[in-house]
């Protein structure tokens, strides 16, 4: 699977969830599976895949419960994407299981690594994984991802989907719609990432990151600044052919670098960078294009689930008597450039204001 943006629901899940998932940018779904639930998930992947909706199923088998699943009746469902054993070493069953998916794949439920509260990993453990991203408090959803990311992560899983009337619920559920939004945006190109053990650690005095390097010299960089700043100057240990050239994978908008070279190295200028960030290095024409139009295609939803986290976090800090900083004048000019689908400022304007409420972090992720 390349990079899934996925969320865990409940065994007695229904149609409405999976359209909710997909309603917050959500492509997989991880559900249990038991003797007394298998029909109504078939059903749900049957009605997935005939309204070609582009969401996938990992089956979460625990212990012995999947004994009494007829898998041959789930076998190769082109919307199995794999499955997650809890509680099970059998090696017959999971060969079983294994044989059920076009790909073979079957991964691993584990607390192995304390940030994530869990991590999901294949059989036998090593090799890729994906965080285990628990839904508490929506400001450490942000440290919690971008530490995953940092941590060589190939995928991210939320821990449930909260409903708008659970106690800080409608915030949690509007971070997860924004930062699945921002995963979409990067997921063509941290899929394309080698194993993480071939990346370089890079760390500078003002920032912490990763570099891979891609297929055709291109070269990926994840990272994170050490304190906010206005600019940053990145002094990368490597240097390209001419021809090849920088840009800040982010919304609003895909945006060229300045840059120089310098013996061996490769100093870039990033102006406002936010908490994380990434770096494509690249000179193929077409793909660069391809992403200035993914960039386009999502942004609307960036916009929307930005301005909706303000309000939320708003509405709930106000609940619970916070103090909070005067940003009536600019939530008003937000929804006014919301309505008019002004996507670029109203987008800039609610990330202004989450910056303001504390919703992101003001150091880098640990890692």
């Amino acid at each position: 699977m390349e990079f899934p943006v996925s969320v865990a629901l409940e065994a007695k899940t229904s149609l409405s969830e999976v359209e909710r998932a997909m309603q917050h940018m959500l492509d997989t779904i991880v559900v249990p599976i038991h003797q007394n639930n298998w029909r109504k998930i078939l059903e749900l992947m049957d009605t997935a895949d005939s309204h070609g909706w582009g969401i996938d199923f990992v089956l979460w088998a625990k212990g012995s419960q999947v004994k009494n699943v007829p898998l041959h009746k789930l076998a190769n469902h082109p919307r199995l994407a794999g499955w997650l054993v809890q509680d099970m070493s059998d090696p017959v069953s999971i060969a079983m299981l294994r044989a059920t998916t076009v790909m073979g794949t079957v991964w691993a439920w584990g607390r192995e690594i304390p940030f994530t509260k869990g991590v999901l990993s294949p059989q036998p453990i090593g090799g890729k994984w994906w965080a285990w991203v628990s839904v508490n408090d929506p400001a450490e959803m942000a440290e919690k991802v971008y530490t995953a990311l940092l941590s060589g992560a190939d995928g991210v899983c939320f821990s449930n989907l909260p409903t708008e009337g659970e106690l800080g619920g409608k915030e949690c559920l509007k971070a997860i719609g924004f930062f699945a939004t921002h995963l979409r945006l990067w997921k063509p190109l941290l899929a394309q990432r080698p194993a993480f053990a071939e990346a370089w650690n890079w760390k500078t005095e003002e920032a912490v990151g990763w570099i891979w390097q891609l297929e055709g010299e291109e070269v990926l960089c994840l990272f994170s600044p050490h304190f906010p700043s206005p600019s940053l100057t990145l002094k990368l240990p490597l240097t390209t052919r001419e021809g090849f050239r920088p840009y800040g994978v982010r919304f609003p908008a895909l945006i060229r670098l300045p840059f120089h070279r310098r013996g061996e190295s490769l100093f870039i200028k990033f102006n406002n960078p936010e908490p994380f960030n990434l770096v494509w290095i690249t000179n193929d024409a077409g793909r660069i294009q391809r992403m200035h139009q993914h960039v386009g295609k999502l942004l609307p939803k960036a916009m929307q689930f930005a301005v909706q986290w303000v309000l939320a976090r708003k509405e709930r800090l106000s609940r619970e008597r916070q103090t909070l900083p005067d940003v009536e004048t600019q939530i008003w000019s937000m929804l006014q450039k919301a309505k008019r689908r002004q996507f670029s400022h109203g987008y800039l304007s609610a990330c202004q204001i989450l910056k303001s409420l504390g919703a992101f972090p003001n150091k880098p992720p640990i890692t």
